[in-house]
């Protein structure tokens, strides 16, 4: 349900969602859309009330994303499309041929698949080849990073990867895997890096709480910077 609201003049349209839940959830989307949640019973005005003490928040996070550079959008990844892959764009050049696959040559992304002019053999090839690249780079860091935390018992987890547009990664330490977005890929590797570092301390801290910053920050002293850089890079 679409509500509206004015905040310090300004007014922010939002989108409740009533479930069973006990608290008043607010959430920032990249793309500038604000969602709320909360349970079946709390009145209008006990959210708008919520909403008003948290508008510094709510107004800064809309500027910031506003702000953002928006990355071309790849579409069904046609001749001349640009796709970023960790922090660099490659544009991509349709080859026709066989097997279907993707190679990086130069700044280019060579796609070749059996019909050029199928959109959906394009884009199922190339999101197959960004997966890929995505699982062997969390894969390749995790095996980097685990050891330094082993002590504190950490353990090298499954990792996972799967096209998700609300958060980077997450963590199921009951069994012991880490799942990263396939959009991941597309960022600066030391932002990739923050991430991986981000998910396995998870493991001591499921939550996000003072011990969870404080280990995040001896394991990666500039984790705040990597984070701003992560999400300041543009859409995924």
């Amino acid at each position: 349900m679409k509500e509206r609201i004015c905040l310090r003049g300004r007014v922010v349209t939002y989108e409740l969602t009533r479930k069973a839940v006990r608290n008043i959830n607010i959430r920032v989307r990249a793309d500038g859309s604000v969602g709320v949640s909360t349970g079946w019973q709390v009145p209008k005005a006990e959210i708008e009330a919520v909403l008003e003490r948290k508008a510094d928040f709510l107004l800064n996070a809309l500027d910031h994303f506003a702000a953002r550079p928006v990355l071309p959008d790849p579409g069904d990844y046609g001749p001349g499309a640009v796709v970023y892959l960790l922090g660099k764009p490659y544009s991509v050049v349709l080859a026709q041929g066989m097997p279907n696959g993707v190679e990086e040559r130069g700044g280019s992304l060579v796609l070749t698949v059996k019909d050029p002019q199928d959109a959906a053999l394009r884009t199922k090839t190339m999101e197959a080849f960004l997966q890929k690249r995505c699982l062997e780079v969390t894969a390749e860091l995790c095996r980097r990073i685990q050891p330094a935390m082993a002590p504190l018992g950490v353990p090298l987890p499954e990792i996972k990867v799967r096209s998700m547009t609300s958060r980077w990664g997450s963590c199921k330490p009951s069994a012991c895997r880490v799942t990263f977005a396939r959009q991941l890929v597309g960022a600066p590797l030391a932002c990739v890096e923050y991430v991986v570092c981000h998910e396995l301390v998870h493991f001591l801290h499921p939550d996000h709480s003072k011990a969870f910053y404080a280990t995040l920050a001896a394991l990666l002293p500039d984790w705040k910077a990597r984070r701003q850089r992560l999400n300041s890079f543009g859409d995924w």
